[in-house]
């Protein structure tokens, strides 16, 4: 393996080149003659099998441009094979969506890095949206609270509306995740009387016989091991609740043991290693500056209830008053980081900042929101179509 890791850095550098070589060539001759018969100068490094492997450990973005290069690697890079082959091979970069008017995407691992400047691309033809998921680089969004849902891959900016069956104004809880076992992309809407599955493959909306679960939850579901997840938090009980994306089926997850109080409040999400994690906060000695503010459980082993672990706890004098700021858990990295989103209850602005358990403090950059609260999204680049989803 470390071999090929090699090979592709180093003919990474050849492709790299051929890239320049082409675009030189494009000036002179035109791009259309550059594509019909293009520069020669890769020829003989490589052979068809390699440049396959080799490619497909490359960015999305890169990709997009080396399309280009000829007709066969256009048709290559364009192949659906190709397309799922890039997702399990290219150790795929995480991004952080913002869905802000212009929407911008951030480059995780830049969070990580010591520079308290954070820089962000803006995608284009992309406003102010709603997302209601985010798997294998597709998003699924609403260009308005309450309008069309949309299937978006924002490293391609190709674009699927899905049929107008639905009112989704009215919604309690939505969800958008993969099926794998039939190879399908499937978005489910609560509503107030009914729960509705929308199936890529069949480009229809379906009702599923379990009124049982309307009013229980709300709001996004957590995707994680083939199925949507949420809290299902009341005065008697609090639960997980799943939504298996293969069967269409609901089943109850046992949380931690812990002991609730009025005064906390519950919320879920994954883990970098994809792990569920579930989060209790305490206002109340958020509020005095004492104690602990956050515990954050992670299920090491789904399905095993006798595996929650305590990872982190965060005193809340490490954090700002909260007055001031609100705190939301957004991921639980491999070193028991978290990065959290930081919301003004004042200014009304958001900022990331990522809390270092080691080091007991919080690492703030700047203001990334603005004008309203969003919880950024975390996605990864592919080359999935939203119209196929292949």
């Amino acid at each position: 393996m470390g071999n090929i890791i090699f090979i592709s850095l180093s003919c990474y550098g050849v492709l790299s080149r051929c890239w320049d070589s082409i675009t030189r060539r494009a000036t002179y001759v035109g791009l259309e003659g550059a594509l019909s018969n293009p520069s020669p100068s890769w020829d003989g490094y490589i052979n068809d099998d390699l440049i396959v492997e080799i490619l497909s450990r490359l960015p999305a973005k890169s990709l997009l441009r080396f399309r280009c290069v000829c007709k066969s690697w256009l048709a290559l890079i364009s192949d659906p094979y190709f397309a799922r082959k890039h997702i399990s091979t290219y150790n795929n970069r995480l991004k952080l969506l913002e869905t802000v008017n212009p929407t911008r995407s951030i480059d995780f691992e830049a969070i990580l890095k010591d520079d308290d400047r954070v820089g962000y691309t803006v995608l284009p033809e992309a406003p102010r949206l709603w997302v209601l998921g985010s798997c294998n680089g597709l998003i699924c969004r609403e260009e308005d609270e309450g309008g069309d849902l949309i299937l978006w891959n924002p490293s391609t900016q190709d674009t699927y509306k899905l049929p107008e069956q639905i009112k989704t104004r009215n919604r309690q809880f939505f969800g958008f995740g993969y099926d794998s076992t039939n190879e399908d992309y499937k978005v489910i809407v609560g509503l107030e009387t009914e729960i509705t599955v929308f199936t890529l493959k069949t480009g229809s909306w379906k009702i599923v016989e379990q009124s049982e679960y309307v009013g229980r939850f709300c709001g996004e579901g957590c995707l994680l091991n083939g199925a949507l997840h949420w809290l299902e938090d009341s005065r008697s009980k609090f639960t997980i609740i799943s939504f298996d994306l293969v069967e269409e089926k609901f089943q109850e997850l046992p949380p931690p043991d812990i002991w609730r109080r009025k005064e906390v409040s519950l919320g879920i999400g994954k883990t970098i290693g994809n792990c569920l994690f579930l989060y209790l906060y305490d206002y109340k000695r958020h509020t005095s500056q004492t104690g602990i503010a956050f515990t954050i459980w992670v299920l090491n082993e789904y399905g095993v209830n006798e595996s929650w672990t305590i990872v982190v706890q965060i005193p809340s004098s490490s954090l700002s008053p909260c007055h001031i700021f609100d705190y939301e858990p957004i991921l639980v990295l491999e070193d028991d980081k978290v990065l959290m989103n930081r919301i003004s209850n004042r200014s009304e602005w958001n900022q990331l900042v990522l809390y270092n358990p080691k080091e007991n403090r919080q690492k703030k950059y700047r203001r990334l929101i603005h004008d309203y609260y969003i919880m950024p999204k975390l996605y990864v680049e592919t080359l999935v179509s939203p119209k196929t989803g292949r």
